[in-house]
Order: structure tokens, then sequence, then C-alpha cells
């Protein structure tokens, strides 16, 4: 199994690779820490699960680049990109916010448009601020 974690902050991404190494110990785990090296990623290769952060910066941020300006649905930029390019690969979306964009978008209202156009590679959206978010995980994995 091959796996792409598009994932910006480190703690959350280690937490996120303990999960999928229980469930998946042979998969192979690449990463991408923003909007611009995510989508580089999905278009690179052949993957079998995409684990997609909703915010995330624009580029990597190093010690010499800030990441630019935050892009409050990102993970969602990258699936349309996805379905544009006929990139049908499942899709888990983990964020720990429920709004974003200052509040005018909130989580609920992103997964219904998900639900809808984005049904052949959306497969859940775990909430990483509960308590029970890697079980939740594992459960959306599990349908797979």
């Amino acid at each position: 199994m091959h796996i792409l974690l598009i994932e910006d902050n480190s703690n959350k991404r280690k937490q996120i690779k303990e999960v999928l190494m229980d469930i998946y110990p042979k998969a192979r785990i690449e990463e991408a820490y923003s909007f611009n090296s995510g989508v580089r990623k999905v278009y690179e290769k052949k993957w079998d699960l995409i684990i997609l952060d909703m915010s995330l910066p624009t580029y990597d941020i190093t010690h010499t680049e800030s990441g630019g300006d935050k892009k409050p649905v990102a993970g969602k930029n990258i699936m349309k990109r996805m379905l544009n390019r006929k990139i049908i690969v499942p899709v888990v979306v983990i964020t720990q916010f429920e709004t974003f964009d200052d509040d005018r978008i909130s989580l609920n209202s992103l997964n219904e448009e998900f639900k809808k156009g984005f049904r052949d590679i959306w497969k859940g959206t775990v909430f990483y601020g509960n308590d029970d978010w890697s079980t939740i995980l594992k459960e959306i994995l599990d349908k797979l």
C-alpha cells in the first residue's frame, strides 16, 4: 500500500503515521507539508490512499520560507484538482478545525459539499479535536 500524507503539523503528522502503520504495517508512507508540495506529489505517483489536512500553507515551511499564505480549504482544492485530472484515489480528510476562512465555512458544510461533489474520492472526515479521532480514522479505513 502506497499512502500520501499531506499534513503541515509535525505532531499531528507523527500521530497519524503511527495509526496508519498500525493498520497497514507494510505501507509506504510519503509526506507533503503544504498545498503546493501536496499537489505535486498527488500528480507524481499512483497512490492507494491519501490522508489530507484541510488547512495548509501554500509552500513548505523551512528555516528560510514562512510557507506563504495559509490556505484555509487547501484540502478541498487538492481534491478538486484530483477530480479535474481524473485521479480517483480514496481520500480521508483529517482536520483540527471546525470552521475555516475566518469562520465563514463550517466543517459540516464542507462535509455536505464533499458528499455531493467529491463522492468518487472522499471517504470521510476525521475531526482531530476529538479524543477518539484515531478510532474514527480506523473505522473509515476499515470500510475501504
